[in-house]
């Protein structure tokens, strides 16, 4: 019996335009997802956590008002905040809610585990679900 052999691939990266700004992705190995995230001044991403997603953002450029809490937190309940700047990393592990404000014109980088739609939105300005 044989074992699988891994093999080096190419493939395109998906860019998706947001109400707030547009993020480029990609994924790998073993459920590694990688993103180039464009948030505009004065715009933010949705208030959510992920079921089984863990995340970690790298800040390339701009400045980024973080809301964020743990895994206890519920709805409603008051969130911390921190502002990340460039060359700061801001982790998020599953069951963490967090939103992500520009202050000004801001590029993430996004590192994941998982790509599986976990989402659980708990506020968005463009009404999206």
């Amino acid at each position: 019996m044989g074992r699988e052999l891994k093999e080096c691939w190419v493939s395109k990266a998906g860019a998706r335009k947001k109400p707030w700004g547009e993020e480029i992705g990609w994924s790998g190995p073993n459920f590694l997802c990688s993103k180039i995230i464009r948030i505009k001044e004065g715009h933010r991403t949705s208030l959510k956590k992920y079921r089984i997603k863990n995340e970690s953002f790298y800040v390339a450029s701009g400045s980024v008002l973080v809301l964020f809490g743990n895994e206890d937190t519920n709805q409603g309940d008051k969130l911390s905040e921190a502002v990340i700047q460039e060359g700061d990393v801001f982790n998020v592990p599953s069951g963490c809610p967090y939103r992500l404000t520009a202050i000004e014109d801001s590029l993430l980088f996004e590192v994941s585990n998982h790509n599986e739609n976990s989402e659980v939105v708990w506020e968005d300005d463009y009404d999206r679900e």
